[in-house]
């Protein structure tokens, strides 16, 4: 009963976002909303490829849960309708969304080791900054290597601070008050949604409707039961670590509790799971391995098919789950190798 009230009264909230932000994206494209913001960003800095940037940036540090969808409704709006152009926003989207978990002091992958090891925000940072450097010059090198000028959707516009007080704003506005209080994120996209309706004078329903993408809803709510079982027998996984008896001072014995970590967090696909099983797993077998196992599981969490994240971009911008795999592999792989430079090799 617990797990069915909690997809249908918690979850349910996460895919009504997901749905007003689709109809806002679709609104602000076909209407050319955010044209004015663009033209502005683009006659500045003579690049398309800078609005990507921003927007990424934008979307990538906003302290909110289903970031990953508020972003990609962002992106949507400079997208092409098809191509490869669309699909490598999918891992823009991605990638830009999920550097968050080792940095923000609001975020439980980081309050809970701080907690657990009696670190200060400082020391976190100095602790994670060996992983955090890579995935951010990844993360640059994906954008101005992989997304090029020609990709990139933006119409070509002139300035103007009233249509940009008028269109870009509220949607900043509602972004603010979610931050405010996670609980009114369906009342605040809700609301956005009706104002863009109202100045695009678009009342006609089945219009509106064309801008969802019901597959991506589908197989996100699909993604998100399945993460919630598998979460639900999550001291099932806790047990076996506890009880494993291997020593992490040999090769075999280290591979081994990697491996059960990773598998765990990659079942899982949950931030709080994996970083509590990399710091159960410090506890256990030393405070000295935390950089690597923090690596492994997080990689394993980027990579779990229980992590909607995933499905949102594979849906939302038709990007090949292939691709995703490949920019997704690139980046645990730099993970690990960093981390175990550092960890056992330093």
């Amino acid at each position: 009963m617990d797990f069915i009230t909690g997809v249908l009264l918690k979850d349910i909230s996460y895919l009504w976002m997901i749905f007003f932000i689709m109809i806002s994206a679709g609104l602000a494209k076909e209407y050319q909303l955010f044209a004015p913001a663009f033209a502005y960003v683009r006659n500045t800095f003579r690049s398309n490829k800078f609005v990507v940037v921003l927007l990424s940036a934008i979307g990538g540090i906003l302290p909110i849960e289903g970031r990953v969808t508020v972003s990609a409704g962002l992106l949507d709006t400079v997208a092409p309708k098809e191509g490869h152009g669309r699909e490598k926003l999918g891992i823009v989207d991605y990638l830009s969304t999920h550097h968050y978990y080792m940095w923000s002091p609001l975020e439980k992958t980081v309050i809970l080791p701080i907690a657990a090891f009696g670190l200060t925000y400082t020391a976190w940072l100095g602790l994670i900054a060996p992983l955090l450097v890579v995935s951010v010059g990844f993360i640059a090198w994906y954008i101005w290597s992989q997304v090029h000028e020609e990709e990139i959707s933006i119409t070509p516009g002139n300035f103007k601070l009233s249509a940009v007080l008028r269109n870009v704003i509220p949607m900043f506005v509602a972004i603010g008050f979610y931050i405010y209080n996670s609980q009114w994120m369906v009342g605040c996209f809700g609301l956005l949604t009706l104002y863009y309706i109202i100045i695009s004078q678009q009342w006609n329903i089945k219009h509106l409707l064309r801008y969802v993408r019901w597959d991506v809803l589908l197989w996100v709510g699909a993604v998100i039961m399945l993460g919630n079982y598998m979460k639900s027998h999550n001291g099932e996984f806790e047990a076996l670590i506890k009880s494993s008896g291997l020593d992490p001072a040999t090769f075999v014995g280290m591979l081994i509790i990697s491996a059960i970590g990773f598998a765990a967090s990659f079942l899982m696909g949950s931030s709080g799971k994996f970083v509590a099983i990399a710091v159960l797993m410090s506890q256990l077998f030393g405070v000295e391995f935390f950089l690597w196992f923090f690596a492994i599981d997080f990689a394993a969490y980027l990579l779990s098919p229980t992590h909607k994240c995933v499905m949102v971009g594979h849906k939302y911008f038709n990007t090949p789950l292939s691709t995703y795999y490949k920019a997704l592999g690139t980046w645990g792989a730099l993970l690990l190798a960093t981390a175990g430079i550092v960890t056992f090799v330093l």
